[in-house]
């Protein structure tokens, strides 16, 4: 039985996947063009075709006192984990949970012939500024971070896939 899609259409498993060689700026402008927030996990596909993860906020953090936060490359991104892979008729849902836990980002990316199709997240944070997983940045700051002078019409060339249909 393949992993349901009434588990990756779950609220916890929203997210946006790009390339690896995509950039921070270009990873906001597609959140942003896709109604996104903070919370939603970014799963980055690298070079290689393994796969990391992270929520937006945790990246942000991370590059809050990067000056050039949107140029850099999602595919160097220290706050990025590497996350497990598996094709959607693979395993049954209760499995690929078990295999999310797992996870050192408590996340596993669901694919349906190596393209991303979900996210299936055991670890669901969601709190205040200052708590684990919540949201430590405003939405000006993203903004700074992401860079003013993206062009939404640009981040389809790096967009993988994402929860929003």
């Amino acid at each position: 039985m393949p992993i349901s899609d009434d588990a990756l259409q779950k609220e916890s498993n929203r997210f946006i996947a790009v390339k690896g060689d995509a950039r921070f700026g270009q990873a906001v402008a597609a959140l942003k063009a896709l109604d996104g927030q903070l919370w939603w996990y970014l799963v980055v596909q690298l070079n290689d075709g393994s796969w990391r993860a992270a929520r937006m906020s945790e990246i942000a953090a991370s590059l809050a006192d990067d000056k050039d936060a949107a140029e850099t490359c999602l595919g160097d991104a220290a706050a990025l984990k590497t996350v497990p892979a598996v094709e959607q008729d693979s395993l049954d849902t209760k499995t690929a949970t078990t295999l999310a836990r797992q996870s050192a980002a408590g996340v596993v990316v669901v694919t349906d012939n190596d393209s991303p199709v979900g996210i299936l997240v055991e670890i669901v944070r969601r709190g205040a500024a200052g708590s684990p997983g919540g949201l430590p940045l405003s939405s000006t700051s993203l903004d700074q971070l992401g860079g003013k002078y993206v062009k939404l019409k640009d981040y389809g060339s790096i967009l993988l896939g994402s929860s929003k249909k």
